[in-house]
Formats: C-alpha cells, sequence, structure tokens
C-alpha cells in the first residue's frame, strides 16, 4: 500500500503539471490510447511520459493490493474498500480514503462512499461469527478479538512485504 500511495502522490503531480501547462489528462492519454490534441512541446511530452509510466506502476500496485482482498474504487481519489464483517454478523465494507490516517468508516454493500457510517461502537472481523466454542457461544466481542489480532498479523505481514519489495525496486 505504501508503494501505492507513493505512486498515487507522483501521478497527482505529473498530471497537474500537465493542466497547469494547459493539457487535459484522460485516463485514455494515460493508458496510451490517446495523444494530446494540440502541439506539445519536448518538456511536455517527456511529463506526459513519466505520467504514463508512473500510472502503468500504480496499476499494478492496484493489483497487488486487491490480490489482497482490498478493492480499490478510485485511483486518483484514493478510495478503497476492505471486506469486512460488522459485529461479526453484517457483510459490510471498510471504507478508506486518501489523506485518512485510520480506517474509520464502513458502509453496507448497496450503499456506496456517500452512506459511509462511522466505525465506533462496532466490532469488525474479516469472518462472519456464528460457530460454538469450548464452553459455550462465541460472542462478537471475542470472536472479533481474535480475528482482529489474526487480520492485524497477516496485514502486517504483507504490508512489510510490499515496503520490502518497494525498497528493492528503489534500490534497482
Amino acid at each position: 500500500m505504501g508503494r501505492a500511495l507513493q505512486l498515487h502522490g507522483h501521478l497527482r503531480r505529473n498530471v497537474a503539471k500537465l493542466g497547469e501547462a494547459g493539457h487535459e489528462v484522460s485516463w485514455s492519454l494515460l493508458r496510451g490510447e490517446a495523444e494530446f490534441d494540440d502541439e506539445v512541446d519536448a518538456d511536455e511530452r517527456e511529463q506526459l511520459e513519466r505520467a504514463r509510466m508512473i500510472y502503468q506502476a500504480l496499476r499494478e500496485s492496484v493489483t497487488e493490493i486487491e490480490a489482497l482482498g482490498a478493492e480499490v474504487k478510485g485511483v486518483m481519489e484514493g478510495l478503497v474498500d476492505f471486506p469486512s464483517w460488522r459485529d461479526g454478523s453484517e457483510e459490510v465494507v471498510l471504507c478508506w480514503k486518501l489523506g485518512e490516517t485510520v480506517i474509520d468508516h464502513y458502509h453496507e454493500l448497496d450503499v456506496g462512499f456517500a452512506g459511509r457510517k462511522p466505525t465506533e461502537g462496532h466490532c469488525f472481523m474479516a469472518e462472519r461469527v456464528g460457530g460454538e466454542i469450548e464452553g459455550g457461544a462465541e460472542t462478537g466481542a471475542e470472536a472479533g478479538i481474535k480475528s482482529e489480532a489474526k487480520a492485524e498479523t497477516k496485514s502486517e505481514a504483507k504490508a512489510d512485504k510490499l515496503e520490502a519489495q518497494a525498497e528493492a525496486e528503489a534500490e534497482a
């Protein structure tokens, strides 16, 4: 995720520079499916090529993030949804937007970003709760603690791996 955030920042800066030079930058332009309609100087052409390379690297990072189970909803806006179970019984997505320091909102599957609600007062888990445990039924809170600890360990390992990959690529 760290690498994707870095690439996102670089892409936004490059697109902004092209915009300041009077060019409208579209997704098809970034994908290489279109070219500028008007004449561009060498610096602007270089800026476009740099933006295209960053865009391609960002797409690869998005693919890696989605392979981990998250869903990137908006690249330029920095919207990412993480599947979860609210209080162990209702399937929802935890919702994060670029600039937010923590994931503290969620929404139902059919509502989207506009229907975001605060996570406060709820327990979010990676899996639905409902099984029996030794000594009686497991409560949502008990399952949430176990699931959150398990998910946190997995997330930390994945984050460490992505950071190590980003560092290795930066050194290469």
